[in-house]
């Protein structure tokens, strides 16, 4: 794999997304995952796994410009509240409704946990339709048309909480439709 040119790609499409690009390193992904995200701190990097290479090149662009919208923190937490944000929220709702109601522990306990499990999938559809919209801004609505057509042919098969995050997120149907 030409790590250089990815680098290279990566730089070419920040200077497009108008974010500071992410670090590109070669690596392992979550499994099922050909590139990853990573946030470390202020700065962002891009997690290149082996089966990348093997993607077509338009899957290769998707991934990458996805990668790096998801990098600009500012407009992703515009399409929507930060998922500590949307726990915060509901962990101080709950908590005053606990109170105001003089509920014992274990209900205020169920009651958080359902916030949270209510309002992050919420916020997270939210911010994968910024996204969506924001790359096919960019890049041109037929480069998330063909991805997500890609993907519903051939769905990633991610493991553990990557397992969990995908089958909460919107489908590859769905996202397309959103897209018109």
């Amino acid at each position: 794999m030409d790590m250089d040119k990815v680098r290279l790609r990566v730089e070419e499409l920040s200077q497009r997304f108008d974010v500071n690009p992410p670090e590109v390193v070669y690596g392992e992904p979550p499994q099922g995952a050909d590139c990853k995200l990573k946030r470390r701190g202020k700065n962002s990097l891009i997690v290149i796994g082996a089966t990348f290479d093997v993607l077509p090149e338009h899957m290769q662009d998707a991934d990458l410009a996805w990668a790096v919208a998801a990098s600009d923190r500012t407009r992703l937490h515009k399409e929507g509240a930060s998922t500590q944000t949307a726990a915060g929220i509901g962990a101080a709702a709950g908590t005053v409704v606990a109170f105001l109601f003089d509920l014992p522990v274990p209900v205020v306990v169920a009651m958080l946990a359902l916030l949270c499990v209510a309002v992050v999938p919420i916020i997270g559809r939210q911010q994968i339709y910024g996204m969506d919209r924001r790359v096919a801004e960019v890049c041109g609505e037929e480069t998330i048309h063909r991805a997500l057509k890609y993907y519903q042919e051939h769905p990633p098969q991610m493991r553990g909480l990557y397992q969990l995050a995908m089958k909460i997120q919107p489908s590859m149907a769905k996202r397309a439709a959103r897209m018109g």
